[in-house]
């Protein structure tokens, strides 16, 4: 599939993202299918950061080096993009700051020169404007119309002042007839013949939506890069929800509030990286006893200690699974775009109250941020399962909160709900809540806790699989890296080598479906973006099962298809 690819760099505060912002927005409205992904430094101003476009006919699901469009905020950006251009790619470029060194820079590609500011200001408005000169300039390779490039700034500056909003589209359409004038009939990106409805989404939209729509009722959380996004959507949006949204003065307070609002029966979750979960450990493990259900969102940034805190990485895997101290039930979910982020927070919210415990939803800061065009959601497919809740006559006053049952699950009643005393200690407790010290009732307590973990492991979610069904090559992976595989699947299966691609939405407890994948004939690689390869380990612990080998990645950026093929080096298949 050949995609169409716009990028844009500088610095921090220079409005890259807002160029961007306005493309989404427009680019959606035409009808394209988008992938788009950010790259930002851990600093307020400066730096080189960029924002990526690609966009096509059909679904984009991951990222792509080559570039057609660079447009060029600041030197730096033309001195790094020039080897990602394409050979009919342009630069646009503005020659004020670029200065006398223009031309050496750009090394005779094509370019045009665009003074944005004084573009503005020849039409006499405000400098802030000269963001919207750069994205009428790129509409100029992407569509011969500008009036969806005009409707867009018409809906963005909706809540400003008329003037402004025509200010914006005028010096739009400035930038879109310099650059119409130089590049003439230039051949646009092909269009979905059937465009339909369409969502604009990124990871830190979705995962709150998917919240709110499985009956989120209360989130407390300390703001954290990647997740930070989570907790500000949630607070945007959660008073129309009727959700009580708390700021909590660290990650300790977050989680403990967490678990008292679920201790009441209310759905609550808290979000956060892995610093932040590295304080929640001990009150988990107080969830974990006291079987309280908690729904954590863990979105993963490269460490150790603060690391890299803008970039990307799954080096929380085998934190996560391990989760805290003590033996207790548990699950860890990974989507793998924006559409399984959505779904996945109704199924992590169903596993924590049915079997009273807690679960980690692991994102990472490529699925956080970056954004893509998804269907509207099927509100019918969430389904709310709040597992054993009594009332009436059973919550009497002879209710045991930990009652002694087959399958490990004890009767859940709300405080206050019924005339049964609800009893929850971080201590060992009886059936009733009460603490004790003996070894006989301790033992049967913790096999009652650990009977639930087995029915955990028997529902586990099941891969999602795509490629060859008579497979030659393998390629396992989770979360975020669902994109890339799927990618690098679809190209080697197009150049006649038999591919299928495993993406694992759930990856503790693993499915026991998976041991039958790598018993099949075959090569098998473990897709991750981690130093250690931690899925490889975990898989091993489970199956006692090792791969051919391994693509990992570990320097903050994200996998892609092409990370992926040039890893494997060629010849995967038998005969290539």
């Amino acid at each position: 599939m050949r995609t169409f690819n716009i990028k844009i760099g500088g610095e921090a505060g220079q409005g890259l993202v807002s160029i961007g912002n306005i493309l989404l927005r427009a680019i959606t409205k035409e009808g394209w299918y988008l992938f788009a992904h950010q790259d930002y430094e851990s600093r307020i101003r400066g730096g080189h950061n960029f924002f990526q476009i690609r966009l096509g006919d059909q679904p984009v699901s991951s990222w792509e080096k080559e570039v057609d469009v660079l447009v060029a905020l600041d030197k730096t950006t033309v001195t790094l993009g020039q080897e990602e251009l394409r050979s009919d790619g342009f630069i646009i470029y503005d020659p004020d700051v670029l200065g006398d060194e223009a031309d050496t820079l750009l090394n005779q590609r094509n370019s045009i020169a665009l003074p944005f500011v004084r573009v503005v200001e020849e039409l006499d408005q405000p400098k802030i404007m000269a963001n919207s000169v750069a994205a009428g300039a790129i509409w100029a390779f992407l569509s011969d119309d500008l009036t969806v490039m005009q409707e867009t700034l018409e809906i963005i500056f909706a809540n400003r002042s008329r003037e402004i909003v025509v200010g914006n589209q005028l010096v739009a359409e400035a930038g879109f007839a310099k650059v119409q004038e130089i590049i003439g009939e230039r051949a646009k990106p092909a269009k979905p013949a059937h465009p339909g409805e369409r969502l604009l989404l990124k990871g830190n939209d979705a995962l709150p939506l998917g919240a709110l729509a499985a009956g989120l009722k209360f989130m407390s959380a300390y703001p954290m890069t990647p997740a930070t996004g989570v907790t500000e959507f949630i607070a945007h949006y959660g008073q129309d929800a009727k959700v009580v949204m708390e700021q909590a003065e660290d990650e300790i307070s977050a989680i403990n509030m967490t678990i008292g609002a679920s201790y009441t029966g209310v759905r609550a979750m808290t979000a956060t990286s892995g610093g932040g979960f590295a304080l929640m450990t001990e009150a988990l493990s107080l969830a974990g006893s006291a079987e309280i259900p908690v729904v954590v969102i863990n979105a993963q940034r490269p460490g150790p200690s603060t690391g890299l805190p803008t970039r990307t990485e799954q080096g929380d895997l085998s934190f996560a699974v391990a989760m805290s101290f003590g033996d207790f039930p548990r699950a860890v979910l990974a989507p793998g775009d924006v559409e399984e982020a959505f779904y996945l927070m109704g199924e992590a919210f169903n596993l924590a109250e049915e079997y009273q415990m807690p679960v980690v939803v692991l994102s990472d800061q490529h699925l956080a941020d970056s954004y893509t065009t998804v269907p509207p959601f099927d509100l019918k497919k969430v389904e709310i399962r709040r597992g054993k809740v009594i009332a009436g006559p059973e919550a009497g006053p002879e209710y045991l909160r930990y009652q002694f049952t087959e399958d490990g699950i004890s009767p859940r009643l709300y405080p206050g709900f019924g005339k049964g005393l609800v009893v929850s200690a971080g201590d060992e407790h009886d059936e009733a809540g009460h603490l004790i010290e003996d070894g006989e009732a301790r033992k049967k307590m913790m096999e009652k806790r650990m009977a639930k973990q087995k029915l955990v492991e028997a529902r586990a979610l099941e891969p999602v699989l795509c490629g060859s069904d008579e497979p030659e090559v393998i390629l396992i992976g989770f979360g975020s890296t669902k994109g890339a595989i799927a990618e690098a699947v679809h190209i080697l299966n197009q150049e006649g080598c038999k591919v299928q691609g495993v993406h694992l939405p759930q990856v503790f407890p693993l499915p026991s479906s998976l041991e039958d994948i790598l018993q099949e004939p075959g090569r098998k690689f473990i897709v991750e973006s981690n130093y250690s390869g931690q899925l490889e380990a975990l898989i091993a612990a489970r199956f006692a099962w090792k791969p051919t080998g391994s693509i990992r990645r570990y320097d903050g950026r994200p996998i892609n298809a092409e990370y992926i093929l040039s890893t494997l080096q060629g010849g995967v298949c038998r005969g290539k």
